[in-house]
């Protein structure tokens, strides 16, 4: 489910900006929280990634339930942040209730590290969902471009991301189909103890690699029929220049994120 349907397709706001422009908002908002983090109680740059990223998330247009669906595995993670600080409390005490004691030192590691990793991982499943793989290589590759002055294989690296984020879904595909496969045969990879789904999960891993390797033939096989080749910088598809709408939401991400790390 986390990647099937990753692109969803839309004329928001979200979707008509560059992906350079989402890839360095990204980034800025990464930047931001890990400057903030090294300052033990100053909430306002996490606060202010959180609106923002509440506001690409209204903007976006894609239904909360599609985002939830991609999301909802990590909130097992505050959860087991939140018992280490008190488990393994530093600071000083700021609530007590018998042998729990919580720290303001915990308190801001539960917000920092909570808002870092959830935060990020919303925005970037809201960048890959308004933004196509090819769009996205590309902008990753304008981004990368100046690395080709020492001899940094750019547009290598571009296809090989594209590559992976293709087949992604065909390889989560073919795991289903195998799974179905061994179903029939009479396999139960749901029941048993450990060791017996372990042995279960290790039928599957030697004729899903065949499966991995027979593809990566075929399209290397393919690649070379079409004459593909990483000489030189590929003609872009989707990657124009930055317009009036890319360069007023970059401006006013670091306007609102600046003036949060000021206060």
């Amino acid at each position: 489910v986390l990647f099937r349907s990753v692109y969803y397709p839309g004329a928001s706001v979200l979707h008509r900006l560059q992906a350079r422009t989402k890839l360095l908002a990204l980034l800025w908002f990464f930047l931001v929280l890990a400057v903030a983090n090294h300052r033990v109680g100053h909430l306002a740059p996490p606060l202010a990634v959180t609106a923002l990223a509440i506001a690409a998330v209204h903007v976006s247009g894609v239904p909360p339930s599609h985002l939830w669906r991609r999301v909802r595995f990590l909130w097992f993670i505050p959860g087991s942040v939140f018992a280490w600080v008190l488990l393994f409390p530093t600071g000083n005490p700021i609530f007590t209730l018998d042998s729990i004691v919580l720290t303001d030192d915990g308190l801001w590691e539960f917000v920092a590290f909570s808002v870092i990793l959830v935060v990020l991982y919303v925005l970037a499943t809201v960048l890959t969902m308004t933004t196509t793989p090819v769009a996205l290589v590309e902008g990753l590759t304008l981004l990368l471009g100046p690395l080709r002055r020492v001899k940094l294989p750019v547009d290598d690296f571009a296809l090989m991301t594209l590559l992976a984020l293709r087949f992604i879904p065909t390889l989560v595909d073919e795991v289903d189909h195998l799974i179905l496969a061994q179903t029939a045969r009479g396999a139960d990879l749901g029941r048993g103890s450990l060791g017996d789904r372990l042995k279960s999960l290790a039928a599957l891993f030697v004729p899903l690699i065949r499966a991995v390797l027979r593809r990566a033939g075929e399209l290397a096989t393919a690649l070379e029929a079409r004459g593909y080749a990483t000489d030189g910088p590929a003609t872009l598809l989707h990657e124009t220049r930055l317009g009036w709408l890319d360069v007023g939401v970059l401006a006013a991400i670091v306007v609102v994120t600046g003036g949060a790390l000021a206060v």
